[in-house]
């Protein structure tokens, strides 16, 4: 397929229809159909059924779709690199990170960059690991911003310093007036938790292994900050990591020590073959900064 076969194809599946494709790109109908049909005899497939007039994409169409997003992706960074340099901005900056650390650390972090550097165009997109790593590795962001660890070979991970597993209370909880909280502390609790698949997941297992208590999800999530809402709804208390519950975002949520502690890296991630530009050095720097600044890490929960 060639690029306007691509594009006349992902109109067809954003719009629904070949009329309705043809207007959204600005071409005549004829065109569009004609084009798709030279598509399907090229490829060998039926990529839509037409069904009491109106077009259904087939299973091979839907397959197709989402190859055809990726590259789209790909095309959108080329358009937006090319508009700054028509433009003589300052530079792009294009940025991934977990979901916890874009609640406020990289927020703060990019504010504070681009304090002195207003021309700069900054992208960022929260995202779970794998997807994160992918991103880097694809060259679709110059930075990536990660709590959990890599050992891809093309990826060079730097530590900006630790973190570790706290245990949320919703205001009032019983287990508030303990000092620390323990896997024996909440069991009984409704415990709102990660899949097993998952590197939160992982660490809460070992830590629930080590003690010799079963882990019973009530309620399983994906990422901290959803936990931390889920038990200042009153539906149980979670394990998450700090960074979900620094920066006052949830303040009416009780927060405890935990204990087997267990800990994780911050790191910033990028790709090793590929020198960095003077943006991403420069917010490299930035985050050095702030990382080092950050007293939660090395320092206990205070009991209020």
């Amino acid at each position: 397929m060639n690029l306007r076969q691509i594009e006349i194809f992902r109109a067809i599946m954003l719009t629904g229809g070949i009329s309705d494709a043809a207007r959204f790109l600005g071409v005549s109908q004829p065109n569009v159909s004609r084009l798709m049909r030279h598509t399907e005899d090229r490829l060998g497939i039926k990529l839509f059924e037409r069904i009491k007039g109106r077009l259904y994409p087939t299973a091979e169409a839907l397959t197709l779709y989402e190859e055809v997003e990726k590259a789209y992706l790909g095309i959108r960074l080329v358009h937006d690199m090319a508009l700054d340099l028509a433009l003589s901005r300052s530079g792009r900056l294009r940025l991934v990170c977990s979901p916890s650390l874009g609640l406020t650390l990289v927020p703060n972090a990019i504010t504070a960059f681009r304090a002195e550097r207003p021309g700069l165009r900054v992208g960022l997109e929260i995202l779970p690991q794998a997807a994160l790593l992918e991103r880097v590795l694809t060259h679709q962001a110059d930075l990536g911003l990660s709590m959990f660890p890599s050992d891809h070979p093309n990826l060079h991970v730097e530590t900006l310093c630790r973190g570790r597993l706290v245990c949320v209370l919703p205001a009032g909880h019983a287990l508030a007036a303990r000092t620390v909280v323990t896997p024996a502390d909440i069991a009984g609790h409704p415990l709102i938790s990660y899949d097993r698949d998952t590197p939160q997941g992982q660490l809460i297992d070992q830590a629930f292994a080590a003690a010799r208590v079963p882990r019973d999800s009530a309620i399983e999530v994906r990422f901290g900050h959803t936990a931390c809402a889920m038990v200042q709804a009153g539906a149980g208390v979670a394990l998450v990591d700090e960074f979900s519950v620094t920066g006052g975002i949830f303040p009416s949520l009780t927060v405890r020590p935990f204990q087997p502690e267990k800990w994780f890296d911050l790191s910033i991630v990028r790709d090793r073959l590929r020198p960095l530009s003077k943006a991403a050095e420069g917010f490299g720097t930035e985050l050095r900064r702030i990382a080092a600044a950050l007293p939660a890490a090395h320092q206990p929960w205070e009991v209020k």
